[in-house]
């Protein structure tokens, strides 16, 4: 289980509409790929090439008790999803025993938690010792300022087993609007061999705020 994103406590001054969304949760709006949160201030454009999570929509907004993230949406796989597109020009991407196999359904879900302490480049050593407690090894982590028009902590983790040898893989970036935290986190058997970082990618960029953020 991951750490909380923020510590509880702290939070001072008039909270923002996007920190009131997550004491009551609404659905957003759908237009053709476009899912809009006007209360949270983002939008999020389904790409149209997509080779492992190709499922997506608004998530059910239940809220994570382990650690108080509210999912806004959710992209997911589906057990024998594996990369092919029209044609198989891309198919030595896939993994012949994964086709052959079914490959492990896996995620990737934005979620949005109130901030109670700074996301900056002093925040990291924080996050680090969070995961090192929570028995995760850390394999990156640091401040990116510009990651898909983003600035925040981005980590790579992996859950060891009792050997240390890494069994699942954690891809998490935490970027900061006001008062809130959104969280970008997917989560995969080690050494994955779907397309899951072309998706990443295509993920976090279609995932926008409406307005610049205020000075």
């Amino acid at each position: 289980m991951l750490p909380i994103a923020c510590t509880k406590g702290g939070g001072r001054g008039k909270a923002s509409s996007m920190a009131k969304w997550i004491d009551e949760p609404s659905s957003g709006s759908r237009s053709g790929n476009v899912i809009k949160f006007p209360q949270l201030q983002v939008k999020f454009e389904i790409p149209e090439t997509l080779y492992v999570f190709r499922n997506c929509g608004e998530a059910s907004h239940t809220r994570d008790g382990s650690n108080d993230w509210i999912p806004i949406v959710t992209c997911g796989s589906t057990g024998d999803d594996v990369f092919e597109e029209e044609g198989g020009e891309e198919d030595y991407f896939a993994s012949e025993e994964a086709s052959a196999a079914g490959a492990e359904p896996i995620d990737l879900t934005f979620y949005v938690t109130k901030k109670t302490r700074p996301i900056d480049e002093r925040a990291v050593s924080w996050f680090e010792g969070q995961f090192k407690q929570a028995g995760l090894d850390v394999s990156d982590i640091s401040y990116q300022h510009e990651y898909h028009k983003k600035a925040g902590i981005y980590a790579k983790l992996h859950v060891v087993d009792g050997n240390g040898e890494p069994e699942r893989e954690i891809v998490q970036f935490m970027f900061p609007r006001d008062d809130v935290v959104f969280i970008a986190k997917m989560e995969y058997p080690f050494g994955e061999t779907r397309s899951v970082e072309q998706d990443w990618q295509y993920l976090m960029w279609n995932f926008d705020f409406e307005q610049p953020a205020a000075e």
